[in-house]
């Protein structure tokens, strides 16, 4: 073997470790943020993903929001998740499980009329998966009465500042967001809130400026939250002292109630 020969073959073994190298790197990066985000995923988040693979938002609308039209009907269309067509078909979270898996709850009759029949999913996902769907469904649907007047105002507040289409249905949604620290919009429900928001004065700071003081203050922080591709709006004096202090309030309501996952039949 010429010496010309062995210097090519030690070049070409030198490239493919360099190759080999950074598709470790590569790789590792992708499966730290894969487990990330898995780590980072709740009933809610999960039942999501449950609810895309059977197929729910090809009838009841995209997250679950909006009804396809359903000849014979009653009311003319699927049920949508959320509002107050929703109420007609639940009582409680038995029910929900009902239709998910016999197309209807215990001793209820499916409606006859309708031309499109839920569909019964027994046998086709496990009890937990049952239980984050359930979960899902149940918080597209706000399902439940808020005892606390002021957070019942803060939800309300949430609505109108548009906060549940980034944070997800009651925020606690797992919206992606590329340039992000971790790659999505944290939770109010997640671990995540409590090191972004440490109190009332910086969760009025992210509303009113986009940013808080300790953020911006931090050369590092500062510039993931300006990479960020979805990035938290400023809605100064859009928003008023008492508003902010209800949606506050809203805040601890869901931070103390989570969608949890009852693995019942």
């Amino acid at each position: 073997m010429s010496i010309r020969f062995r210097g090519w073959t030690w070049l070409i073994a030198f490239i493919a470790l360099i190759a080999v190298g950074e598709a470790v790197v590569i790789g590792g990066f992708l499966v730290r943020s894969h487990w990330q985000a898995e780590a980072a995923a709740t009933p809610v988040q999960r039942g999501r993903a449950v609810a895309e693979r059977l197929g729910c938002f090809g009838c009841h609308g995209p997250g679950g929001a909006a009804g396809i039209p359903n000849p014979g009907a009653r009311t003319g269309s699927v049920p949508t998740w959320a509002g107050g067509t929703w109420m007609m078909y639940n009582q409680d979270e038995k029910d929900v499980r009902g239709w998910i898996l016999d197309g209807h709850p215990a001793g209820r009759k499916p409606d006859a009329g309708a031309l499109i029949a839920m569909p019964a999913f027994r046998g086709r996902l496990s009890e937990h998966e049952l239980g984050d769907l359930s979960a899902y469904v149940l918080t597209v649907s706000q399902f439940g009465n808020l005892e606390d007047e002021k957070a019942a105002e803060g939800r309300d507040v949430a609505v109108r500042l548009g906060c549940f289409g980034c944070h997800g249905p009651e925020g606690r949604g797992l919206t992606a967001d590329p340039g992000s620290f971790k790659g999505y919009i944290p939770p109010w429900d997640g671990a995540d809130y409590a090191d972004l928001v440490r109190d009332g004065t910086e969760l009025r700071q992210w509303v009113r400026h986009g940013i808080t003081d300790r953020f911006k203050a931090n050369p590092a922080a500062r510039r993931i939250v300006e990479g960020e591709a979805i990035r938290m709006p400023s809605y100064g004096d859009r928003v008023q002292d008492a508003e902010l202090d209800a949606l506050e309030a809203y805040i601890r309501w869901v931070r103390k109630h989570p969608r949890a996952s009852r693995d019942q039949g």
